[in-house]
């Protein structure tokens, strides 16, 4: 009796497997479109050499570096600048080599400039959705000035004053 159960079982297996051809079957295509996140940062001539002196005193903006940014983030991308010399409840400054401070602002002049932030530290100029349209021939680009804004003053204690900045292109 068990020979022949296991016979008729061989039997089902052998006519399913046969008897039962597939006429289709499927493929999974794709590919991998790779994040684009750009940033190009032409610094200014006169970034190193700010005019300091003015009389009488008097706020003063310069642009200090063209910045372009490109992306193919749907979810788009952060524009921050992490200065070297942060001092007081969130301010940054141009520092002698005395430590006599200048307070300054910065900002993105972009269509996606949004004020300085201060968060950690670092400062979010700006912030942008960047997503090509479908069929597209590249990712769309972002351009605008970084500037700097700051007193003049011939009353400044005499010196050379200066921060470094680290700019960073983030996607959100």
């Amino acid at each position: 009796m068990k020979q022949r159960l296991f016979s008729v079982f061989v039997l089902v297996v052998v006519v399913a497997t046969f008897g039962f051809a597939s006429n289709g079957d499927t493929i999974n295509i794709g590919g991998m479109v790779p994040l684009i996140l750009q940033l190009t940062v032409a610094p200014d001539p006169l970034a190193d050499n700010l005019p300091m002196v003015a009389t009488p005193a008097a706020d003063h903006t310069q642009t200090i570096a063209g910045i372009e940014i490109v992306t193919n983030n749907t979810a788009g991308w952060e524009l921050w600048v992490f200065p070297v010399n942060i001092v007081g409840a969130g301010g940054s400054a141009l520092i002698n080599a005395d430590t006599d401070a200048i307070a300054y602002t910065i900002a993105y002049t972009g269509t996606g400039g949004g004020g300085m932030v201060l968060e950690g530290d670092g400062l979010r100029l700006g912030e942008g959705a960047a997503a090509a349209p479908l069929g597209a021939e590249s990712a769309p680009t972002e351009t605008g000035d970084l500037t700097v804004t700051y007193q003049q003053s011939d009353s400044h204690p005499a010196g050379y004053y200066s921060d470094q900045l680290a700019i960073v292109l983030r996607a959100k």
